[in-house]
């Protein structure tokens, strides 16, 4: 206690706490003038990055930027959070339900995540009835052009049968007008499948996908491919994207029917346009992911 009582207050020096008043007065003088300036450097910084950054638009755009002018291509619906790294489509079609502490999920949870990202389009209030020719404004995605995948006729999407309707788009990069093939100049890897599609399709400006079995194998088991609208491809009216309130973006729906059950697929979906680059070991201008479907036999055997 004598020794707590003379940190407190030295009789000898006049010290509180092992400093002079007058030592404790310099000190909280130098801390505010240094915190001060620390906060006025801040508050500066802050001022001089506004002063380059917009509400509406990026400052550098495309070429300009790390983004440049060739989007990905995304699916949808995503994994679950506890999943989130993995590219792998795996459901039981013959079991709705997850059930917990089993490998192989129930489809349901691919059904629900299905409504949760279409649920938007379906409010489409104010926005523009667009077609062939159209320009400018916000153009509403109809929903009825996934036919079969649009929830309207089939409200599992094609999972509870074992033909999953996966849904893709394009990421938004500001500004991006696609340079679009001409019916005459076509990329010689195009397969004959999207160069008839595109030959039979009134609005030749589009950005084209076309999917496949990344292997021989692959390609061998998968089964028939459909697309959704049937010219497979996002219409140039969708374009440019410029932070338009209430933007939809276009979507693709491409349905794998009755693939092999239990086998485990990879597959790779392509953007074309003659901006958008390709590279398939680091997924530039494709969007690849695993298609496995079990059925209450073949999902007991995984483990």
């Amino acid at each position: 206690m004598d020794a707590v009582s003379w940190f407190l207050y030295d009789k000898n020096t006049g010290a509180i706490m092992g400093r002079t008043p007058l030592s404790w007065l310099l000190i909280t003088i130098f801390y505010i003038v240094y915190y001060a300036f620390l906060a006025g450097f801040w508050a500066l910084m802050l001022l001089a990055f506004f002063q380059f950054i917009d509400d509406k638009e990026p400052r550098w755009q495309q070429d300009s930027s790390r983004i440049g002018r060739s989007p990905a291509l995304g699916v949808r619906p995503g994994q679950t959070w506890d999943h989130i790294d993995s590219s792998i489509i795996m459901f039981n079609k013959e079991n709705e339900a997850n059930i917990e502490g089993k490998v192989v999920p129930g489809y349901g949870g691919w059904v629900k995540r299905t409504n949760e990202f279409l649920e938007p389009y379906k409010k489409a209030d104010g926005l523009d009835d667009c077609s062939e020719g159209s320009k400018g404004g916000v153009c509403q995605f109809k929903l009825e052009t996934l036919g079969a995948c649009s929830g309207a006729t089939d409200q599992n999407y094609g999972y509870d049968t074992g033909s999953p309707c996966i849904l893709l788009k394009l990421n938004r990069i500001y500004g991006l007008e696609h340079d679009y093939y001409e019916e005459n100049a076509l990329h010689e890897d195009m397969p004959e499948e999207l160069k008839n599609r595109i030959q039979g399709a009134t609005n030749k400006k589009q950005v084209w996908v076309s999917c496949k079995g990344e292997n021989v194998a692959d390609r061998e088991s998968l089964g028939d491919i459909s697309y959704f609208p049937a010219d497979g491809g996002f219409p140039d009216y969708y374009f440019p994207y410029l932070n338009q309130e209430g933007y939809q973006s276009p979507i693709i729906a491409v349905q794998f029917k009755e693939s092999e059950v239990g086998q485990f697929f990879h597959v790779e979906c392509r953007a074309w346009a003659q901006n958008i680059l390709y590279h398939r070991r680091d997924r530039v201008g494709i969007a690849h992911f695993e298609l496995q479907v079990h059925t209450t036999a073949t999902a007991a055997k995984v483990v």
